[in-house]
């Protein structure tokens, strides 16, 4: 299923429990999972024993007693309604005013992602609007959900409608309230027990990351998605992640996924300048040079002082043919950072091409200089060494750039067709041993 038919099966989703809701005071409950019955976690934690033996109003008074030792509260339904938010078991089940948060709730839970849920729709009238509760000093997570209580005498009660949710949409609908509706977990579990419930997801999800990072220093980019992957399953609102896998997926050339993914670390967090570069870097390697000239040019307005945009910007100039903006790209990186190498080579690669091989070695001159492991320089020297006619030069750089693992035919096939093509450009003619070295080995 591609973005815009999830996006379409969320609003129809939406729109089911809005119409069935529109003729009735509703009140509203979302279960990650199917379960038998709609019931409080009072009667789910006895429900092996028969009825004729047990009264479940009776096991709430005990525990009620009992509470009271560890609060100054005297009201009984307050305290059940915190014994209730902190885990506790009783004979309340939470409900909502609000369908959107328990559609979250029937998509909420990293255990249950692949289970369909379930929005149950309760109409206050009769006998339930008896059962009804509203807390009246409710903590702040009660506030966030617009919880109210249904406290039934036999533990469990009928719900008017039950809307299915498909666990392939749990994500999406997800994905939707957040983008939304500003509804995830950090606003539906607003309070330090919230963050308690979920501390062990977030460790979980942590672990995976960095599982991912040191999969992806290994260069084994296949095991970083997965753990990323997993990571974002775990906790989808971790922009780190997407911006990781966004670059793992562009180094194995999956461009289209690395923007799906660079999207949702921007739309998470709009201001960080790197998701725009990394994100122009797929782009470009896409072929789609003026989107990435317009996320540098984002990156560059949030952070004018990383000499990587520049050179990036300069890189995507150069591919379009404007070789004096990429240029203009690589002295404001220089001029940044003075040993920034990339940007020596890249405006030595330029000059080049504008036929100014001089300057060109003065720039592949002070790359070495700075990193004398920059193996590739040697090899563009070399062969700008021969456009220059200085045949031992070139000799030595080559031989330099091969023994530090430079395919140097390789290289120059990319370049050029053959030696014959490159002698006609420049008008020279090499000695022997170097079309040898060139096009042999």
């Amino acid at each position: 299923m591609n973005e815009n038919d999830q996006l379409n099966s969320v609003l129809e989703k939406i729109q089911e429990i809005v119409k069935l809701s529109a003729n009735g005071d509703y009140l509203y409950r979302g279960e990650p999972a199917c379960y038998d019955k709609v019931s409080s976690g009072l009667y789910r934690k006895y429900s092996e024993i028969e009825a004729e033996h047990f009264d479940i109003e009776i096991v709430q008074k005990e525990i009620l007693d009992a509470a009271k030792r560890y609060t100054t509260e005297t009201d009984n339904f307050e305290i059940l309604t915190e014994l209730q938010h902190y885990g506790g078991a009783t004979n309340l089940i939470d409900f909502t005013t609000d369908y959107l948060i328990a559609l979250f709730f029937a998509c909420d839970g990293s255990d249950l992602l692949n289970v369909d849920g379930r929005v149950i729709l309760l109409q206050k009238t009769g006998e339930i609007n008896k059962q009804v509760k509203s807390p009246q000093n409710p903590i702040n997570r009660v506030i966030a959900q617009k919880s109210i209580f249904v406290q039934p005498p036999r533990g469990f009660i009928e719900p008017d409608h039950v809307i299915n949710i498909p666990k392939d949409l749990k994500q999406p609908i997800l994905n939707h309230l957040q983008k939304y509706h500003n509804i995830s977990t950090n606003t539906i579990y607003n309070d330090l027990h919230g963050f308690i419930r979920y501390q062990n997801v977030h460790q979980s999800a942590s672990a995976e990351f960095f599982k991912g990072l040191m999969s992806q220093k290994e260069k084994d980019y296949s095991k970083a998605i997965e753990h990323y992957s997993n990571a974002i399953k775990l906790n989808p609102e971790t922009v780190e992640t997407y911006n990781n896998r966004g670059i793992a997926y562009s180094d194995t050339c999956a461009y289209d996924r690395a923007i799906e993914d660079l999207n949702k670390a921007i739309e998470l967090n709009p201001n960080d300048a790197e998701f725009y570069n990394n994100r122009g870097i797929a782009y470009r390697s896409k072929g789609k040079v003026h989107l990435a000239i317009e996320d540098y040019n984002k990156a560059i307005d949030l952070d004018p002082r990383d000499v990587e945009f520049y050179n990036n910007r300069g890189i995507a100039y150069y591919k379009k043919g404007d070789v004096d903006r990429a240029i203009a790209d690589y002295n404001k990186a220089i001029a940044l950072n003075p040993d920034y190498i990339e940007a020596y080579n890249n405006r030595g690669i330029a000059y080049n091409f504008n036929d100014e091989p001089e300057r060109a070695v003065k720039d592949f001159n002070k790359a070495i200089e700075v990193n004398p492991e920059f193996a590739l320089a040697y090899y563009i020297r070399g062969a700008t060494w021969l456009r220059l006619r200085k045949w031992d030069n070139a000799r030595s750089d080559l031989t330099l750039a091969k023994s530090k693992g430079v395919d140097i035919i390789a290289k120059f096939r990319d370049d050029y067709k053959n030696v014959a093509e490159f002698e006609q450009k420049y008008g020279v003619q090499l000695p022997e041993d170097i079309a040898a070295m060139l096009t042999q080995g």
